[in-house]
């Protein structure tokens, strides 16, 4: 199945709200904002989610000034408001040189939240905005999601290249090695008669393959968390 007839059934989803912490809008200076997106067909607040598991755990954790959010991967305008918002100390709706480096920025996604990843860091650099970190977890773009924009300081790609299954880039470089550092491209195996985590519905286990048990994989998040982590402190 072609990428193409992928993006093509899977925008098919209805919106949603991002699920978003309770009366953020502009941040501290000096503040972490993380932003997750989900793939497919998924909602931003399901707490089944690999992306949304994360986004709790981290705010669990009660790190002052981290604000952990989710949002769908078609969310791009309210994802991108959000981090204007964050940024926008003057109130007129646009980030302005001197608020560009008022909070830190990271985002992270899988499968076509991978892909908007990507997206949404090319757009904040043509606004001079920079973002700390960006991870890719099995990720489907129409765009370049395999080429990191130079607003980005570092980057890292997680994929798998199982068959009967959809697959994400497996190879990310940046634009310019001397100002974005690749973490990494990481591939992931999940044998067919492995012993394999598998998402919780029955449709996902038959359909998604090597796909859906990477969105699954409790280690896999757990190491995308500690990233995420090391590069708010």
């Amino acid at each position: 199945m072609s990428r193409q007839f992928l993006l093509l059934w899977l925008l098919a989803a209805g919106s949603r709200a991002y699920a978003g912490q309770e009366g953020a809008a502009l941040l501290p200076e000096g503040s972490t904002l993380i932003l997750g997106f989900t793939g497919g067909m998924d909602r931003a607040d399901d707490p089944e989610r690999g992306v949304r598991r994360v986004a709790l755990a981290i705010r669990a954790m009660g790190l002052p000034g981290v604000y952990a959010e989710t949002f769908e991967h078609y969310r791009h305008r309210e994802a991108r408001r959000r981090v204007v918002a964050a940024l926008d100390a003057n109130g007129n709706r646009r980030v302005d040189g001197e608020e560009r480096g008022r909070v830190k920025i990271i985002l992270y996604g899988q499968s076509l939240g991978g892909g908007e990843v990507v997206r949404l860091a090319r757009e904040l650099g043509k606004n001079g905005v920079a973002v700390e970190l960006t991870v890719q977890v099995d990720s489907v773009s129409l765009g370049r999601d395999g080429r990191i924009p130079p607003n980005v300081r570092r980057a890292v790609n997680f994929y798998q290249k199982e068959r009967l299954t959809f697959r994400g880039e497996d190879y990310i470089q940046a634009e310019d090695a001397q100002r974005t550092k690749i973490l990494g491209n990481f591939r992931f195996r999940y044998p067919l008669l492995g012993l394999n985590p598998a998402p919780e519905l029955s449709w996902r286990r038959v359909l998604g393959g090597g796909h859906a048990r990477m969105e699954a994989d409790p280690l896999l998040w757990a190491q995308i968390q500690a990233l995420i982590v090391e590069s708010i402190r």
